[in-house]
């Protein structure tokens, strides 16, 4: 297995309202020294993008409530510069569209493997 990129002084939130694949990612993530926050909805991804400034926000697209596609939009307005890489299980190229014209910076579909969710996030680090 590949060793695990360092991004000590980094941080990142990870949004995903599923607890499993929050786990999952967050479990990806924590070897590579980075400071990890989670939010479940699209309110906390706001909330927490504000509070925390993360380097890189891993955003789901479907959830109740605020959509990721309106989170990434609100954030946007405040943090223009911070990366946030879509993430959905949905892959058509409307939902693709839409992610990038909201300000997503890229795209990834699940299922994630730590390989996709660390090379992709290597590209922006």
């Amino acid at each position: 297995m590949e060793t695990a990129p360092n991004w000590f002084g980094k941080t990142i939130l990870v949004v995903e309202d599923d607890k499993f694949t929050s786990f999952i990612i967050q479990n990806f993530l924590q070897k590579t020294q980075a400071t990890i926050y989670s939010a479940s909805n699209g309110e906390q991804a706001v909330e927490l993008a504000l509070k925390h400034q993360p380097d890189v926000i891993l955003m789901d697209i479907k959830m109740p409530g605020i959509s990721g596609i309106e989170a990434t939009q609100r954030i946007r307005e405040y943090m223009p510069n911070t990366i946030i890489i879509a993430q959905t299980a949905f892959v058509s190229e409307t939902d693709k569209a839409n992610a990038i014209n909201a300000g997503c910076n890229e795209f990834i579909t699940k299922p994630l493997s730590s390989e996709k969710v660390l090379g992709t996030i290597s590209r922006y680090l």
